[in-house]
């Protein structure tokens, strides 16, 4: 009996020791990691993304490749995500256009608050309200009053319906009483290069992507959408020293795995991306392209998405606000 207990104990030390010898053997990640990005290649989003990723890379010991999954303002890429195995290969890029469009475009096909894993917060940008270089205003008050001198007369830009430019545009539209026409774009970039030569008379451009376009001379800035100067503009005047407080609105990102993910790999995942978003040369990246590094916990991350799917989707549904 003694004899028959030693040998079953011995075997359960045996499959032990196999045990811990099949996990040292698995190690997270041992291949490459897809990251979707919804939003055009080249785009500020896209350019954040792709060097952060670079970061998380250099600290998983793997490479993250990008792939632009471009469509419905986001959703084609949301809904691969939700789909995807839950085994922390395939990850996504996702910012405030999600929690707008999931209401705006998708009527709750795909939800923010139940479709996927949070990582972790990346970063947050300001929106600049832009226009061409040879309109003849010098400030916001000079721009409201020549919107207002001709109902219907003039346009605004977007990056496509959903966006944070949509967004801001429609709060400033309403908040001083405008008659302009939404014209939504597929992205940023022909968005910009159609307000540079005067196609379109302005616009509320996020912060990473419209701030190069800027120094580069091919937009003017007016204002700033945020309680405080960006860094990267400081001479251009914050909305509400130009005397229109409440016309702000702040984007962020992100990154999310799909539904399901284990813990161990969130937790893997977000300890490379606090560890990027903790070097200084990645504040100093996102400064110098206007935007600001927002590090958040997979916890913080996934209650900032929550919050804000709640606060678009009213927003949607009190406005009435369409896509064009």
């Amino acid at each position: 009996m003694k004899k028959s207990s030693v040998f079953a104990g011995l075997l359960a030390l045996c499959a032990l020791a196999g045990s811990a010898a099949h996990a040292q053997d698995y190690k997270y990640p041992n291949k490459p990691i897809r990251l979707l990005q919804p939003f055009a290649a080249g785009s500020g989003p896209d350019i954040i993304a792709r060097y952060v990723v670079k970061g998380m890379s250099d600290r998983l010991g793997q490479p993250i490749v990008v792939e632009n999954k471009v469509g419905a303002s986001g959703l084609v890429a949301m809904h691969e995500i939700a789909k995807a195995l839950p085994d922390g290969y395939t990850l996504s890029y996702t910012n405030i256009a999600i929690a707008v469009s999931q209401e705006l475009l998708d009527k709750g096909a795909f939800n923010l608050k139940r479709d996927v894993t949070p990582v972790g917060g990346m970063s947050a940008s300001i929106n600049v309200l832009v226009v061409p270089p040879k309109l003849p205003v010098k400030d916001v008050s000079e721009l409201v009053a020549m919107l207002k001198a001709k109902p219907g007369a003039y346009s605004y830009a977007s990056g496509g319906n959903g966006t944070p430019a949509h967004l801001n545009g429609e709060i400033f539209k309403k908040v001083n009483r405008l008659d302009v026409v939404h014209v939504p774009y597929k992205g940023l970039s022909p968005a910009i290069q159609d307000i540079a030569r005067g196609d379109v008379h302005y616009m509320f451009g996020i912060s990473s992507s419209v701030v190069p376009a800027i120094k580069g001379g091919l937009l003017r800035a007016l204002a700033v959408a945020s309680d405080k100067r960006l860094p990267a503009l400081p001479d251009v005047p914050t909305m509400a020293e130009a005397g229109f407080g409440g016309n702000d609105v702040r984007s962020w990102a992100g990154l999310v795995a799909p539904p399901g993910t284990p813990a161990p790999i969130v937790a893997r995942l977000a300890q490379a991306l606090r560890e990027t978003l903790a070097d200084p040369a990645t504040a100093t990246f996102m400064e110098n392209g206007g935007g600001q590094v927002l590090a958040l916990s997979p916890d913080e991350f996934g209650q900032l998405m929550a919050s804000e799917s709640d606060r678009w989707q009213r927003f949607v549904r009190d406005t009435g606000l369409k896509s064009d």
